[in-house]
């Protein structure tokens, strides 16, 4: 990880305990110890630069200079059918990495049901590697995460909670109408959509389209489903312009 993630209460206690695994990557990983410093964020929040002040069998301490500039979210949503969950695993902290605002995992008519059983979903697991890609990218934006039993249930919630006046794509190779670089081009805001292993089903084609959503191509090449979520986030994210708005 290159930036220290931490809830509120953490960060304002300004310790962790020293068989937490964060603290075990400042110490064991990074090699840091007593003055030694590193960077640190809460998350949703500000980041800065911690300096270790105390070191003993039980806590690691530390004292923060705080960078008050908050970062920005980068305006795009991916909407995924449920894959397999070692294939979810690669998305969860690849795309997060990439600064997606929201992951929606849905299942699809031509996959298997029971993915969305998988204790990814129940035991934390899925919430751990979005913050360990957000860490990876040193964001401490970490994309909100949903599991739909439906692409229409999933479609619904991301409405509730989208722009407004954002663009809406679906990956296609077999029936696209347009390259996605050319869909979302300056828009500002997407809605990006990937099929599941399997491919769409044409009731789910015909629903996407209903709700707004145009089928779109990255080229005739047939993807992995991660491949497919990462590729989609850079085209997307470059066509828009998004890059060139979110200077360092």
């Amino acid at each position: 990880m290159n930036i220290v993630l931490l809830n509120m209460e953490e960060a304002a206690s300004g310790r962790l305990p020293v068989d937490d695994h964060r603290a075990k990557h400042i110490l064991e990983v990074l090699g840091i110890t007593l003055g030694g410093r590193f960077y640190i964020g809460v998350i949703g929040g500000k980041r800065g630069l911690a300096t270790i002040q105390a070191l003993d069998e039980k806590y690691i301490s530390w004292s923060v200079e705080w960078v008050e500039e908050m970062q920005k979210s980068l305006p795009w949503v991916l909407l995924v059918g449920l894959p397999r969950p070692q294939t979810a695993r690669k998305i969860l902290q690849d795309v997060s990495s990439l600064g997606v605002q929201g992951i929606h995992f849905f299942v699809t008519e031509k996959g298997d049901p029971a993915y969305a059983q998988s204790s990814l979903w129940r035991d934390g697991e899925a919430e751990a590697l979005l913050l360990k890609g957000a860490g990876q990218a040193f964001s401490t934006l970490v994309p909100s995460l949903a599991v739909h039993s439906s692409l229409t249930e999933a479609i619904v919630a991301v409405g509730k909670n989208a722009y407004g006046q954002e663009t809406k794509v679906f990956l296609d190779i077999y029936e696209a109408e347009v390259a996605l670089d050319a869909a979302v081009r300056e828009a500002s805001a997407a809605l990006v959509a990937v099929g599941p292993e399997r491919g769409w089903s044409e009731k789910e084609r015909g629903l996407l389209r209903q709700h707004g959503y145009v089928g779109a191509h990255m080229g005739e090449r047939v993807l992995r489903v991660e491949t497919a979520c990462v590729a989609a986030g850079a085209v997307v994210l470059a066509a828009m312009g998004v890059w060139k708005r979110h200077q360092l």
